[in-house]
């Protein structure tokens, strides 16, 4: 076996036995929230969406990599083929646009208590599942390619302007398709990761200026503690999210830049951009307030304790 077919399948395993448990532990811990407290926050909504576009990024290109990568050719047929790619561009595109509107939800949630901010916090709250629906709206009209284009890899030789993914291949019909194709994506990356960076900056900047409030105040070392650790845990989200989907763009430019792409790149770039997927619930389950305290509850057998901490996965302080 070539050495980077035993690369490409330790990866792609291991992203695999990482994400997959990872994703569903996140789930089935909010489903197991929405039964016994009878409702889920918003913050808590998103959060969910995200674990299930997360678990969809991983099963349609972590496993089908890796089965490939171990030898097991025609996974799938022409429509099967069409099914799981234009899912894994849905599943993708949503796994930026959600983190997104969680940063921007929290921005909502500490902002000053403006009449323009109080009229956001009370209408976005209530418009969370619509303005989801609306993501996948703009991600169904952006990523029609992965659909139209998609088929098995050919017994003859790979065409020009084709991602191949071995399982699978994108094969466009022109260099005009292929470049706007491309383009799109990028472009809607940049947006909502910018949007995600503005959002982590503004958070930051507000925890900062209640940090210099609550100096010198009653309990003001418990909350500096608290500002701190929701910074810290913000920018680690931000900054992996950023470097990450950052070395995705920056092959993703290189594959706009040949006619023929050769395997190892679309290994490599499909690579770090699942690593998010994988990881992104390892990040939650060690970071969030309201997983730790439950588990707490399990290991001393107090499953009826439910704990008052409220939860985010950038750790905002409720109230500020």
């Amino acid at each position: 076996m070539e050495v980077r077919l035993v690369l490409k399948a330790a990866g792609f395993i291991c992203l695999d036995m990482v994400g997959i448990p990872g994703n569903l532990t996140v789930l089935l811990f909010l489903c197991y929230l929405r039964l016994s407290d009878g409702r889920l926050l918003p913050n808590d909504v998103i959060l969910s969406k995200l674990a299930f576009v997360n678990l969809v990024v991983v099963l349609c290109r972590g496993i089908p990599q890796a089965l490939t990568a171990l030898g097991i050719q025609n996974l799938f047929g022409e429509y099967g083929c069409k099914v799981v790619i234009f899912t894994y561009r849905i599943g993708r595109a949503m796994s930026i646009c959600i983190p997104s509107l969680l940063s921007c939800y929290q921005c909502i949630v500490i902002a000053p208590g403006s009449t323009r901010w109080m009229v956001l916090k009370q209408r976005v709250p209530r418009s969370i599942p619509l303005i989801i629906l609306l993501l996948y709206g703009l991600n169904f009209m952006l990523c029609p390619a992965g659909f139209v284009y998609a088929s098995t890899v050919p017994n003859s030789t790979i065409p020009e302007y084709t991602l191949n993914l071995e399982f699978c291949i994108v094969a466009f019909p022109d260099f005009k398709a292929f470049m706007a194709n491309g383009v799109v994506h990028i472009i809607r990356d940049f947006v909502f990761v910018g949007i995600m960076a503005g959002a982590a900056i503004y958070i930051v900047q507000i925890l900062y200026h209640h940090r210099k409030q609550m100096r010198g105040m009653h309990g003001s070392d418990r909350n500096q503690k608290k500002t701190a650790e929701a910074s810290k845990s913000l920018l680690m989200l931000v900054a992996m999210y950023v470097i990450l989907f950052g070395l995705d763009n920056v092959m993703w430019v290189y594959t706009l830049c040949v006619t023929r792409v050769h395997p190892a790149v679309n290994d490599t770039r499909v690579f770090f951009a699942s690593c998010y997927s994988a990881l992104s619930p390892v990040f939650i389950i060690a970071t969030n307030q309201k997983f730790a305290a439950r588990l707490n509850c399990f290991s001393h057998g107090q499953e009826e304790n439910n704990g008052t901490t409220v939860t985010t996965v950038s750790h905002i302080p409720a109230g500020l």
